[in-house]
């Protein structure tokens, strides 16, 4: 979390926090500033920027990137992957585009290297092929210059480290880890939503909120009109978390 200017926050709760509000298609809305965020939030590299929750765009911040990687990324590579018929030969071709460059390539310069050229049909089929990769968390979404074009690179290249860390860190560790980064911020959680949302392991989050639980860390909330269990972040309860 990173602290927002009254300006920020007023903004945030009037469109974001209210589920009322209609998306609006105008720049000057709140809706057209909160979309321009990635623009301004991408350029200074704020966070990463992936297809996160909900396999929708989301600013996750640099500490969690390997544990998120180890969790949900799929870390095979893109040859691997078309061997397999896990990706197209679509998805492929734009795999082999950025393999090749050394910097972000610009979408204009994918679908030219790529043979996607200009076209609804054709544009329609890109878009469905970077999804491909997007959705796996293969490749970066990074916003470069002051055009309004996305660039893109593959994660492996761009941060092989964190791709090294993922590759080292034992699951259950890294659950821990977004864990610890995530409820103290949410209000609580439910596990079943949280797996299916992030597309997380849910064995491997029950045992990791079950350790959470012996540590004093996190409990078990019941929630009005909520099925299922539920869990909250102790301190963020007001109750100091039993020390062992």
């Amino acid at each position: 979390m990173y602290p927002a200017s009254p300006e920020v926050a007023n903004l945030f709760h009037a469109h974001v926090g209210d589920p009322e509000a209609r998306t609006e298609s105008t720049w000057d809305s709140p809706s057209g500033r909160v979309y321009s965020w990635r623009w301004s939030l991408g350029r200074s590299q704020a966070a990463f920027y992936a297809p996160v929750v909900r396999k929708k765009a989301t600013f996750l911040r640099w500490s969690l990137l390997a544990p998120v990687l180890r969790l949900v990324a799929d870390r095979r590579t893109p040859d691997e992957l078309y061997d397999t018929g896990a990706i197209s030969a679509a998805a492929y071709r734009i795999a082999r585009v950025l393999e090749a460059a050394e910097t972000p390539v610009s979408t204009g310069d994918i679908r030219r290297e790529a043979d996607f050229p200009a076209g609804r049909e054709s544009g329609a089929a890109y878009h469905k092929a970077l999804a491909e990769l997007d959705d796996r968390l293969l490749i970066t979404s990074e916003f470069m210059d002051d055009e309004g074009q996305k660039h893109h690179g593959l994660i492996y290249l761009r941060h092989r480290n964190d791709i090294e860390a993922a590759d080292a860190m034992p699951a259950d560790e890294a659950m821990i880890l977004l864990l610890r980064a995530y409820l103290p911020a949410a209000s609580y959680i439910v596990p079943a939503v949280l797996a299916r949302h992030l597309r997380l392991d849910k064995p491997l989050l029950d045992s990791a909120l079950e350790g959470l639980c012996s540590s004093g860390e996190v409990m078990p909330v019941e929630m009005p009109g909520q099925k299922g269990a539920a869990y909250a972040w102790t301190e963020a309860l007001g109750q100091p978390p039993k020390r062992q």
